[in-house]
C-alpha cells in the first residue's frame, strides 16, 4: 500500500507543471501567433503594398511620390487592397481581387503625371475595393 502512495504521489508531482514551464507556455503561443500573421502578411501579393518611391520608374509613380495627397490615396488603397484580399473566402475570389488590382494599375499608369487622372483612379479603386471587401 505504501508503494501504490508513494507512486501515486509521484504521478500528481509529475503531473503538475512548473511555474517556468507554464511561462514558457504562456509566451510560446503568443510567439506562435505573431508568427503565424506575419508569415501571412508576407504571403500577400505585392500589389497590396504601397511601392517604394526609391524604386519608382513610371510617370505615375513618380507623381504619386511627389504629391502628398496622392501618396496617402496610395497607402489607403494598399490598406483597403489588403482587407479586400484577406476578405476573400475563395481563392477564385483573391484571384479576382489581385486581377482587378492589375487592370487598375494599367488603369492608373496610363494617367501619365496628370494628378486630377491619379486621383480620380486611385479614389474609384479605393471605392471600388471598400465595397467589395465589405
Amino acid at each position: 500500500m505504501a508503494n501504490l502512495t508513494m507512486t501515486e504521489n509521484s504521478l500528481a508531482e509529475n503531473n503538475t507543471a512548473s511555474p517556468a514551464a507554464l511561462l514558457g507556455q504562456a509566451i510560446l503561443l503568443p510567439a506562435a501567433i505573431c508568427v503565424a500573421g506575419v508569415a501571412l502578411f508576407w504571403s500577400l501579393p505585392a500589389q497590396a503594398q504601397s511601392f517604394s518611391c526609391a524604386d519608382a520608374d513610371k510617370p505615375a509613380e513618380f507623381a504619386v511620390c511627389n504629391n502628398e495627397n496622392l501618396l496617402a490615396l496610395d497607402e489607403k488603397l494598399g490598406t483597403v487592397f489588403t482587407t479586400a484580399y484577406v476578405k476573400a473566402a475563395t481563392a477564385p475570389q483573391r484571384q479576382s481581387v489581385t486581377r482587378e488590382q492589375s487592370e487598375w494599375l494599367k488603369a492608373r499608369n496610363a494617367c501619365g503625371a496628370d494628378f486630377t487622372c491619379l486621383d480620380l483612379r486611385y479614389r474609384e479603386q479605393i471605392n471600388r475595393l471598400a465595397q467589395s471587401g465589405a
